[in-house]
C-alpha cells in the first residue's frame, strides 16, 4: 500500500510544531516524556513527510501542518454574529452589530492513530490528540483552510474536542470530532 496523492491537497493545515515526529527511516516517534516507539503498519517516506511539512528540520518550526483527509466527513464553516438588538420605547428595534466570526467543525471516522496508516501521510488521530492536550492547543493557533480558488488563514480556539477509539489492534483507529472559533 502507498500514499494517495489527493487532486486538491488537504483542506485544514494546522500551524504548529510537529510534537510526534515520525522519523521516516526508523518510524520511530516520540511522545512527549517518553522513549521511542515504532509505529506499526507502511512506510512513510521522506517525500511524503516533506509534503505534509513533517520533516526533521522543520519539527521544532510552527509551520502549517496538513490534517489527513482520511474517512473526514464534511468540513462545516459557520458565522456566529455578535450583536446587541434592543426595542426601543416608541415600539422599533435598534441593532448594534459587533463582528461576525467564524466556527469550523470537522469530524473523522475511523481515523487512523499515526500518519503512516492514514492515505496521504498527514496528521493522524494522535498527532491531532497530542496537539490539542499540549500548551499550543489550550491557547489561540492558525489554522489555514485551503478551498478553490483560494486559501485563507484564521486565529482560532478550540470550543469543543472528542476523541473515540472505536477499533483497538497493531493500530488503533478513531472518530474525531473538533470545533473551533474564529479569536
Amino acid at each position: 500500500m502507498s500514499f494517495e496523492a489527493l487532486p486538491k491537497g488537504s483542506i485544514l493545515q494546522i500551524k504548529a510544531k510537529d510534537l510526534l515526529y515520525m522519523n521516516p527511516a526508523t518510524k520511530q516517534f516520540t511522545y512527549p516524556g517518553q522513549s521511542p516507539i515504532t509505529a506499526s503498519g507502511q512506510t512513510y517516506s521522506s517525500a511524503t513527510a516533506t509534503l505534509n511539512n513533517l520533516t526533521d528540520t522543520e519539527k521544532n518550526n510552527y509551520v502549517f501542518r496538513r490534517v489527513s483527509e482520511h474517512n473526514r466527513s464534511e468540513f462545516n464553516i459557520g458565522t456566529n454574529r455578535i450583536e446587541r438588538q434592543t426595542r426601543m420605547a416608541n415600539g422599533t428595534m435598534r441593532k448594534y452589530f459587533v463582528a461576525d466570526k467564524k466556527t469550523f467543525d470537522v469530524s473523522w471516522s475511523m481515523l487512523p492513530s499515526f500518519r503512516n496508516e492514514t492515505v496521504d501521510g498527514a496528521w493522524g488521530a494522535e498527532d491531532l490528540k497530542v496537539f490539542y492536550e499540549s500548551i499550543d492547543g489550550q491557547k489561540e493557533f492558525e489554522i489555514k483552510i485551503d478551498s478553490y480558488p483560494a486559501s485563507n488563514t484564521y486565529t482560532v480556539i478550540f470550543t469543543n474536542c472528542n476523541f473515540t477509539v472505536v477499533k483497538r489492534g497493531l493500530q488503533a483507529f478513531w472518530n474525531v470530532n473538533l470545533s473551533m472559533e474564529q479569536v
